[in-house]
């Protein structure tokens, strides 16, 4: 999008929009005036939401690993959208599990690829085009992950992030002249389901908060407020970017050699009262 769209609502597709970082997304949209379109495998995930907004959410069961049905999707919302689709969030995906390689099926690998790397451009392809092709502006926001930079042992899931990356930056150049922007976002180690699964607590994430300089998870909600920065017309001259949302993980990763980053004074509140404080109000 750019300047001359501002009055255009956002109309977006949100895939994986049922929970995590993709609900809170889609939650931030509608609180702003946009419209929203969810893929989901559980389409019923936004219930509540669905009844706060009955007329400016739409919501379909599907993978994004299936073109057919992605295609099937886009002209139901199409039909049905007030405002044209102008916006895509790819957030669908599986949790990967770290295994070393040598006991690492080959068909886990392929799954966790599939899910989110062969899916995000699938999804690009699917509702990317039909932005180029209209001749308005849109923009596309695709999730990547810190692990695209720094690797973990979660093979399949960084391999497939950094392709993200690599994705985003082609189709940026691919649609530029078409008035379609595409950037990524890479979030940290940020309190949603994908994260708390097995039952995990706060303690249980001592090394994450030790390994970031704000020392604490990230809210879902700060990661929608950046994908929304990049939907909207205020980034119009944002594109083929990924920014890392991520609590200076990246940044402070090389500072273990030389004792970790400075810490907060020791008569600061405990570090793991919380994972997540209240964020800063101007």
């Amino acid at each position: 999008m750019n300047s001359n769209s501002a009055s255009t609502p956002l109309s977006v597709v949100v895939t994986g929009g049922g929970g995590g970082i993709g609900l809170a997304t889609v939650q931030l949209i509608l609180e702003r005036g946009g419209s929203v379109v969810i893929v989901d495998l559980d389409a019923t995930r936004a219930d509540e939401l669905a009844r706060q907004y009955p007329r400016r959410l739409q919501r379909f069961a599907g993978s994004v690993t299936d073109e057919a049905r992605l295609l099937e999707i886009r002209e139901l919302a199409s039909r049905a959208a007030e405002v044209p689709l102008n916006g895509l969030v790819n957030c669908a995906g599986i949790a990967p599990i770290p295994t070393p390689i040598e006991d690492y099926p080959v068909e886990q690998w392929s799954r966790v690829l599939e899910s989110h790397l062969t899916g995000t451009y699938i999804a690009c392809k699917v509702f990317g085009a039909a932005f180029a092709q209209s001749g308005a502006p849109g923009s596309i926001v695709n999730l990547a992950s810190v692990l695209a930079h720094r690797p973990g042992p979660v093979l399949a899931y960084g391999a497939a992030k950094s392709g993200v990356v690599s994705l985003t930056e082609a189709l940026a150049a691919h649609w530029a002249s078409r008035r379609v922007r595409v950037n990524a976002v890479a979030p940290g180690w940020t309190d949603t389901p994908f994260v708390r699964r097995k039952g995990r607590t706060d303690k249980d994430f001592r090394s994450i908060v030790d390994a970031t300089p704000q020392g604490r998870l990230l809210d879902p909600a700060e990661i929608a407020e950046v994908i929304l920065f990049l939907l909207s017309p205020a980034a119009s001259a944002v594109t083929g970017s990924t920014i890392n949302c991520d609590g200076g993980y990246v940044a402070g990763s090389g500072w273990a050699p030389y004792g970790s980053f400075p810490r907060a004074p020791s008569d600061a509140p405990d570090r793991y009262a919380t994972t997540h404080p209240p964020r800063e109000t101007p």
